[in-house]
């Protein structure tokens, strides 16, 4: 075989043209010799020492240092590990090359030269396959650095490594090489492909015939890293067309992978497999084939193929491409349902060994039957994926079919499969007669012959249950469940006891308290046996399913309280000392907290202390784990104590204040590679930015979880005490500083924002002004000066921008000043100013990036402008908070250029973002400005109502909810009758809509718009004329409030108002509307949309009604709602 490729702007020839001559072997200096040796010893006293002497030769012999690492690669007859060590070390030595004091500027030119060149001959003369591939590294690593060709152009060859590529396309092509080093020489290419690709493009034809020369090669390691050369190729280039002179490849890529799985050795087999994994890239360029040649094959291999990594990979490719181009994807006929067919293949891998399985514990390490774990996630991944392209429709119809199928072939693992892919496709159902339909056959399998069964079918009521609570605790569903709950404390298997009392804590947070409390008493029996005489496991589930109980019912509660604290009590005892019982005595912690809640301050206050000082004392048991439970769920339990018991729990302050703030010391520690990580803890990294260089940053996931719990624990003191924390305020802020620059997780600085927003309150409410003005001015001082910095961090300015809006919000008037408002708002707008100009850029960079192609699907970068536009709203939110305290000098220094973006936004050509930010805008004018602007309404106004019928939801709220702050103005009047009968429609069109959880935020819409239209109604009475009546109408027929709670809260407040009264319009004549009306009431009564003030006017309001009134009323009432009634009064009584 001869060959003559002219490649890369050089002429590359066969063996007989050019020959190579490797390096003459120098002598190893035995002291080197034996450092690296020391390096690989498993004494650590040793190894330690040879590491601080190996940095040490690095920092002051570093040519030397790289001169020892190739003399020992150039010596074969060396150990093995000594050589692959040396390789591991060169790699590192030749890393960072871009920084200015890195070992590779210290090389200098012609250093650096002799490197890359002894580098290719090191990798051409290596007889070792494993060392050759750890030099293969250091050459691709090297590359990767140094190569970096410029946006668009599309040159012959690298100029920073000129000779890189011809080397490995002459190792490549010559036919007299041992296949593994042209194997290994096509790796590289392929690793180097993110840098070089544009090159190999430049140069197509000549790729082509390398990589068709290669797959149709002999060996199948070249074959196979041909293959996998070609994916990683098409994945780097962005253009389509320059794609597409390589797709005559694709059948031969498919025949590669039908040989390799029909070979001895299935690892060629799965490094075509892993690189098939896909991308948006690789997907589209396999797409015409995908149905005809890959999908046929790859399935197979899923199925049969005797590899377990083989199968696994394989399916991985299926669901890639699923998740790479969905549109294109779904809509291939037969892929879902072949797709689906390997999921089911996959879950049906259950250990036969029921007996074993019953004896194993959920909470002792994974779950040993990875491919059904594999299979049923793989259902949910191509759900998501469904779901997010609007398809999951027709793949709900594919999935519906294949569940009738496993049901009705009545073994137990199809069963275990169907139920599981319930459970997995519950979050994408959207209308609640499918949940219904599906519930009821989840209904059937609890009582199921086989454990197994009855184990899937309880998590699976745990899924529906957090997916669809709404649905699965009204009145209907929770007289069937509560039953079967009964049964499922008995049942014989414990393991399947345990997961449903597990499902029991998601079922049981939602199901109203009528519906609960005839159960409460048999089933509090069936747990305090458990409580007694039960595993530790089964201890656990039984305090948590107890405090799910005490959570719902109450007061009702209260009679088992005096029983069970004594037990709960022994149990502290017994475990406080015993490190591995940490979860159920923090389970203890967490049910007592509940149950305090439960009996209120006066029924716990005799325990309370007992139980604080036992909580104080389990934390400073020694030699805790690094990820102990019972810090977390103690300062859980401190908050809702602290919320039972208020002002009573200040004197156990002082002594748990101090172990909480030390958790705000935790923090990032720079990564220098010679840290020893717990074996069974998480670490989270992350990349930060320090004076140009980039380091990277480490700290446990307990350690994250323990810095949370800490600030919501402080967030909580300090919100239920309000003004009696006060005296605390200046501690607590000196151990917030450091969190401000906490750069590991976003949602922790907007915590610590946050808590100081609330001690600007307690500071306030105790009359401390001059400190609120010190807290503001010390957040301005660390936060705004973020705003000013040249890197764009989008979720760090926004952090940082709601940071100042909820400080600004609780420190009240009197704080800023005109200067410090102007320069606020100006920074503002600024800093919104230059997202809309990021935006317009990223726009012409990517033309018509926003269309679909030609398959359906959208390729742009949604999350970025989600981002931007949450981060201008947040900007606006900003000026919202200076308009609620500073309305005079805002109007006097900014609201011009705020009107501004205001009537830009509402331009007809404006996109609807620019839109929505406007109506945000708006709604703070007539909620905070009132009639200091309303001069400037015509501005701004007639387009604000127009938008209360705009069909996106999204843009219908804040304009209904802009509604009910208008209609409290005068100048409103003009626009009233327009305005309600808009308001009026979206009620109307809106309640009458099937119930969908897609339909939420079209029913919260309606909640505003409620708001809206009594506003007017009582605001602009004579407006509404001839019409009022109808509009009553529309109003009362629209409560209660479904979504929005503070709407809820807003109109059921009102509605009591007006019932109180007697309003004509709203009781209706003779009292027609009142029974309707005041179940109502009596429905939202002590729930979300029902605030302390209301659910008390309530009780108070049925007292005066009078028994006999109340009996008739009642008489067209829910047998629940008359329960519930009949408890509303009996706590009015008291």
């Amino acid at each position: 075989f001869h060959f003559h490729v002219r490649c890369l702007g050089l002429e590359i020839c066969g063996p007989s043209k050019m020959a190579f001559n490797p390096p003459a072997r120098q002598a190893v200096d035995q002291g080197f010799l034996e450092l690296v040796q020391q390096l690989l010893s498993s004494n650590n006293d040793l190894r330690n020492a040879a590491e601080k002497r190996y940095e040490e030769a690095k920092r002051s012999e570093p040519l030397q240092l790289v001169g020892s690492l190739f003399k020992v690669l150039q010596q074969a007859q060396l150990e093995q590990a000594v050589r692959e060590q040396s390789a591991v070390l060169l790699r590192q030595c030749l890393g960072k090359v871009k920084e200015a004091d890195s070992l590779w500027q210290k090389l200098g030119a012609a250093g650096q030269a002799d490197v890359r060149s002894q580098l290719l001959q090191l990798v051409e003369a290596e007889p070792n396959a494993t060392v050759r591939r750890k030099v293969s590294d250091c050459v691709q690593s090297l590359g990767n650095q140094l190569i970096d060709i410029a946006e668009g152009q599309r040159p012959q060859n690298v100029q920073e490594w000129p000779e890189l590529m011809p080397s490995l396309m002459r190792m490549i092509m010559d036919p007299s090489k041992d296949s593994h080093l042209r194997a290994d020489s096509l790796w590289i290419v392929k690793e180097l492909t993110c840098s070089v690709w544009q090159m190999l493009v430049a140069s197509a034809g000549q790729a082509y015939q390398v990589l068709q020369s290669c797959l149709a090669d002999p060996s199948e390691a070249v074959k196979a890293e041909a293959g996998a050369m070609l994916c990683s190729f098409v994945d780097n280039i962005e253009n389509k067309e320059e794609r597409k002179p390589f797709q005559p490849l694709i059948p031969e890529v498919s025949g590669v992978i039908t040989l390799l799985a029909q070979g001895a050795d299935s690892k060629n087999l799965n490094t075509v497999l892993q690189s098939l994994q896909s991308t948006t890239e690789t997907a589209d360029f396999f797409k015409q084939h995908i149905a005809s040649h890959l999908l046929p094959i790859l399935s197979e291999i899923a199925k049969s193929h005797r590899d377990e990594a083989s199968r696994k990979y394989a399916f991985e490719v299926i669901i890639s491409f699923v998740e790479s181009k969905s549109k294109m994807i779904i809509k291939t006929p037969g892929y879902i349902e072949k797709a689906l067919e390997v999921c089911v293949h996959f879950m049906m891998q259950l250990n036969d060994d029921v007996a074993a399985w019953a004896e194993e514990d959920d909470e002792e390490g994974e779950d040993d039957e990875e491919a059904y774990t594999f299979g049923k996630e793989a259902v949910d991944r191509i759900c998501r994926c469904a779901h997010n392209v609007e398809l999951f429709p027709p793949v709900l119809e594919v999935l519906k079919q294949a569940v009738t199928k496993l049901f009705a072939a009545g073994e137990w693992k199809q069963v275990v499969c169907g139920v599981s892919t319930l459970s997995m496709i519950a979050e994408y159902v959207d209308d609640e007669a499918t949940v219904n339909q599906m519930m009821t056959g989840l209904m059937m399998q609890l009582a199921a012959s086989h454990a197994r069964v009855r184990y899937v079918a309880w998590g699976a009521v745990a899924q529906f249950s957090e997916d669809h609570s709404n649905v699965v605790t009204t009145e209907e569903w929770t007289a069937k469940l509560l039953p079967e709950f009964m049964k499922g404390l008995d049942d014989p298997v414990v393991r399947v006891s345990v997961r449903s009392m597990e499902a029991f804590q998601h079922f049981g947070e939602s199901v109203e308290r009528e519906d609960l409390e005839a159960f409460v008493q048999p089933l509090m029996e069936k747990l305090g046996a458990k409580l007694q005489s039960g595993s530790a496991l089964t201890q656990k589930k039984a305090i948590t399913f107890i405090a799910v109980i005490a959570g719902q019912v109450d007061d009702a509660f209260a009679p088992y309280y005096g029983p069970l604290m004594p037990v709960l009590k022994e149990v502290i005892q017994r475990t406080l000392h015993k490190v591995e019982e940490r979860t159920l005595l923090g389970k203890c912690f967490e049910c007592i907290s509940l149950l305090a809640r439960a009996v209120g301050k006066d029924g716990f206050r005799a325990d309370a202390e007992q139980i604080m000082q036992a909580m104080i004392q389990a934390t400073q048991v020694p030699n805790l784990p690094q990820n102990d439970p019972v810090k977390e769920y103690m300062m859980a339990a401190s908050e809702r104590i602290c919320a039972t018991m208020k002002n009573d729990f200040l004197p156990f302050i002082p002594h748990i204040l101090p172990g909480v703030l030390e958790k705000l010391t935790l923090s990032p520690k720079e990564f220098t590679g010679g840290e020893q990580f717990d074996e069974d803890s998480e670490v989270n990294l992350t990349l930060m930015q320090e004076n140009g260089k980039v380091k990277i940053m480490i700290m446990y996931s307990s350690d994250i979880q323990d810095l949370k719990a800490a600030l919501e624990c402080i967030h909580t003191f300090v919100e239920e005490l309000e003004a009696a924390y006060s005296p605390f305020v200046a501690q607590t802020a000196q151990a917030l500083l450091p969190v401000f620059d906490f750069s590991m997780e976003e949602g922790i600085r907007d915590l610590a924002f946050e808590t100081w927003g609330q001690l600007c309150k307690a500071a306030r409410q105790g009359g401390q002004v001059q400190v609120v003005s010190e807290l503001v001015m010390e957040f301005l001082k660390r936060i705004l000066p973020k705003f000013e910095a040249e890197q764009v961090d989008l979720p760090g300015l926004r952090t940082s921008a709601d940071g100042v809006t909820v400080c600004l919000k609780n420190a009240g008037p009197g704080i800023l000043s005109q200067e410090q408002v102007r320069h606020i708002c100006k920074t503002s707008l600024s800093l919104i100013a230059e997202s809309l100009k990021r935006r317009a850029e990223s726009a012409k960079g990517r033309p018509g990036s926003q269309q679909p192609d030609e398959d359906g699907d959208v390729e742009d970068d949604k999350e970025e402008e989600e981002d931007e536009q949450a981060l201008r709203i947040s900007l606006c939110e900003v000026a919202g908070a200076i308009m609620q305290h500073h309305a005079d000098i805002f109007v006097a220094e900014s609201f011009s250029t705020f009107l501004e973006l205001v009537v830009q936004g509402m331009q007809p050509a404006a996109a609807n973002d620019d839109k929505k930010l406007a109506l945000f805008v708006v709604c703070d004018f007539l909620e905070h400005l009132g009639e200091r602007v309303t001069s400037h309404w015509p501005s701004f106004m007639p387009k604000f109502i127009e938008a209360i019928l705009h069909p996106e939801p999204e843009m219908r709220q804040p304009v209904c909810y802009g509604m009910s702050l208008a209609a409290k103005l005068p100048a409103f009047a003009p626009a009233a009758q327009d305005a309600a009968a808009k308001l009026s429609e979206v009620v109307t069109k809106s309640r009458g809509r099937s119930k969908k959880k897609s339909e939420k935020i079209t029913q919260a819409c309606a909640d505003n718009a409620l708001s809206g239209l009594v506003q007017i109604l009582l605001n602009h009475e004579q407006q509404l004329a001839n019409v009022k009546a109808q509009l009553w109408d529309v109003w009362l027929s629209g409560l209660p409030c479904q979504e929005d709670d503070e709407e809820g809260i807003r109109n059921h407040k009102q509605l009591l108002s007006l019932l109180q009264q007697e309003r004509p319009e709203v009781v209706g004549e003779g009292g027609k509307n009142v029974p309707k009306l005041l179940a109502v009431l009596v429905d939202v009564y002590k729930t979300d949309m029902a605030d302390e003030e209301t659910s008390k006017g309530i009780g108070q309001f049925l007292l005066r009604l009078g028994e006999s009134k109340l009996e008739s009323l009642a008489s067209q009432f829910s047998e629940k709602q008359r329960r519930k009634l009949l408890r509303i009064v009996r706590e009015a009584q008291k």
